[in-house]
C-alpha cells in the first residue's frame, strides 16, 4: 500500500511539473511573432544593383526607333511593353522600400510587446479567457500566413539572376514576366507585414491595459 501511495504521489507530482510547463497563451503568441521577425530577415534584399538599374535604362524608345524599320507594325507594342517593364521596376523599388519600412516597424512593435511582457509578469497578471482566445487565434492565422510566404523564400534572388545579361529587347517579355512575379511576392509579404503590425498594435493595447 504504501508503494502505491507512493507511486500515487510521484505521478501527481509529475502531472503537477507538466501543467507548470505548459505554455500560457501570451507565451505562445510571444514566440509565434519571434517566429515571423525571423522570417523577414530571410527576405530577399532588393537593390539597384540587382535590379541592374543602369542596364535597364539601356531599354530605351532610341533603340525601338532603330529596330522600327524592319518591326514596323510591332514597334508600338515593343514601345509599350518597354513602358510596362519601366513602370514594374519602380514599382518593385516603392514596394520594397516600404517593406523595409514596415519591417523596422514591426520589430519596434515586438520590442515593445517584450517590454510590456516583462512588466505583466512581474504584475502577476492572468489574461481573462477572451484575451486568451484572441491571442490564439492571432497566433494560427500567422502561423498560416507565415507558412504561405516562407514559399517565396529565395524566388526573389533567382528571378534576378535568370535577367542577368538579358535586359535587352529580345529578352523584354522575360523581363516583364519576371517583375510580374517580383511585384506579386513582395505585395504579398507586404500584406503579410501589415497584418502583422495589425496583430501587434492589438495585442499591445490587451496587455497594456493590465498595466494602467
Amino acid at each position: 500500500m504504501k508503494k502505491l501511495a507512493i507511486i500515487a504521489v510521484v505521478v501527481l507530482v509529475g502531472l503537477g511539473l507538466i501543467g507548470c510547463q505548459q505554455e500560457d497563451a501570451l507565451s505562445i503568441f510571444e514566440k509565434s511573432v519571434s517566429s515571423e521577425i525571423a522570417l523577414m530577415n530571410q527576405y530577399d534584399a532588393v537593390e539597384s544593383d540587382d535590379l541592374y538599374e543602369q542596364t535597364l535604362n539601356q531599354l530605351s524608345f532610341s533603340h525601338v526607333q532603330t529596330l522600327s524599320t524592319s518591326l514596323d507594325a510591332t514597334s508600338m507594342t515593343t514601345v509599350e511593353k518597354i513602358e510596362y517593364a519601366r513602370s514594374l521596376y519602380d514599382e518593385i523599388r516603392v514596394l520594397h522600400a516600404q517593406n523595409v519600412i514596415k519591417f523596422v516597424e514591426n520589430k519596434s512593435s515586438f520590442t515593445t510587446l517584450k517590454e510590456n511582457v516583462v512588466l505583466f509578469r512581474e504584475g502577476d497578471f492572468t489574461l481573462t479567457e477572451e484575451n486568451e482566445s484572441t491571442l490564439l487565434l492571432y497566433k494560427d492565422e500567422l502561423t498560416t500566413r507565415r507558412l504561405v510566404v516562407k514559399e517565396t523564400i529565395g524566388d526573389i534572388r533567382d528571378l534576378l539572376v535568370e535577367l542577368k545579361g538579358n535586359y535587352d529587347l529580345e529578352h523584354i517579355d522575360l523581363i516583364i514576366s519576371n517583375f510580374e512575379t517580383i511585384k506579386e511576392i513582395l505585395q504579398l509579404r507586404q500584406d503579410h507585414m501589415i497584418y502583422v503590425s495589425t496583430v501587434l498594435v492589438d495585442v499591445n493595447l490587451i496587455v497594456s491595459a493590465y498595466l494602467d
